[in-house]
């Protein structure tokens, strides 16, 4: 359905298809979303709030009910609960919506097993190690799914354990990235997630069905990344060595996510982090020199190079839907 609005909007930018028959146009190809569409798209919107609900409210009943159930009862409520969602995911259509949303609660129902563990016995000290031993339990469950829901779930433990390891200066980790440094660390990381995630798309089994985990993985990557080039930026003579890291990641997005394909979302964020460098850098030049004229300044750069950015977004935007298009004719035509 994308498709087809795609190609009759991109008939309305090469003028085939005159303003006031868009509307027309868009009825005849059935290219507008119809009732049944928005009815699915409600009904799977419900599904995954309350497999959110359903997770969060089992750690919440617990944490407010801890004096008034015993250990026993603790336990049993949520293995039933675990063994309802193995029953519920083989009566399932494998790899469906609610097959993989049913996946997702076992995985968060998963954690709050290990959370209750922990806290019921003190098994120990270090909240790091109940996120690595649920981000270790979560990979078979995500490599199962093939979803990048639970790529993403398993992608955010992984962060969350380095930051707690971080906080107790754990080893040469803690030495080695301390203080802001630790985002060149998420970085590397998000750099390492990012192209599993897009090997397990293009292998020949499919290990996962779409490029959602690898983008937002490689957006995540470039927030990490800005970050590395603000602290490089202002403090120029501790971090000089991370902001060549920061050059050598943009340069190496631009040529992979629009030389040689072309990734929209991927291009935004790196637009973004260009933007927020730049002005970083004009930040540290300028230093209030400029006294009142100084925001209208920034103001302006922002906007200029927003507008630029935008403009050129847009025009990938429409080479990217153009190649598409010709690889499905290209597809059909074979």
């Amino acid at each position: 359905m994308n498709e087809i609005r795609n190609q009759v909007l991109n008939w309305l930018s090469q003028g085939r298809i005159e303003q006031k028959n868009i509307s027309q146009a868009l009825e005849t190809t059935q290219a507008n979303n119809t009732p049944h569409q928005w009815f699915n798209f409600i009904r799977q919107s419900m599904l995954w709030l309350g497999v959110l609900s359903i997770a969060f409210g089992v750690i919440f009943f617990f944490a407010y009910n801890w004096e008034n159930i015993s250990t026993a009862t603790k336990f049993v409520i949520i293995q039933v609960l675990m063994l309802v969602c193995l029953f519920t995911y083989t009566q399932t259509k494998r790899y469906s919506n609610t097959n993989t949303a049913i996946l997702f609660l076992l995985a968060m129902l998963l954690g709050s097993l290990f959370a209750l563990f922990g806290q019921t016995y003190q098994t120990g000290k270090d909240p790091w190690q109940l996120f690595m031993i649920w981000a270790l339990f979560v990979t078979p469950i995500a490599f199962t799914s093939r979803s990048s829901s639970l790529w993403l779930l398993w992608l955010g433990l992984i962060f969350l354990t380095i930051n707690l390891i971080l906080n107790v200066r754990f080893g040469l980790l803690g030495v080695l990235f301390h203080h802001e440094r630790e985002y060149l660390l998420y970085a590397l990381v998000g750099i390492v997630a990012s192209i599993l995630f897009e090997l397990f798309y293009h292998s020949k089994y499919k290990l996962l069905t779409n490029r959602i985990a690898s983008q937002v993985a490689l957006v995540a990557t470039m927030v990490a990344f800005t970050w590395v080039a603000i602290y490089s930026i202002f403090d120029f003579s501790l971090k000089s060595v991370d902001g060549l890291f920061y050059l050598a990641w943009m340069a190496a997005v631009y040529y992979i996510y629009r030389i040689k394909t072309i990734d929209v979302l991927v291009l935004s964020s790196w637009v973004v982090s260009g933007i927020i460098a730049i002005v970083s850098i004009f930040a540290k030049i300028i230093d209030d020199d400029l006294e009142g004229f100084t925001f209208l300044f920034f103001g302006l750069i922002i906007i200029g190079m927003s507008t630029m950015g935008g403009k050129w977004l847009m025009g990938l935007l429409k080479e990217q839907n153009e190649s598409d298009q010709s690889d499905s004719q290209v597809g059909e035509d074979a």
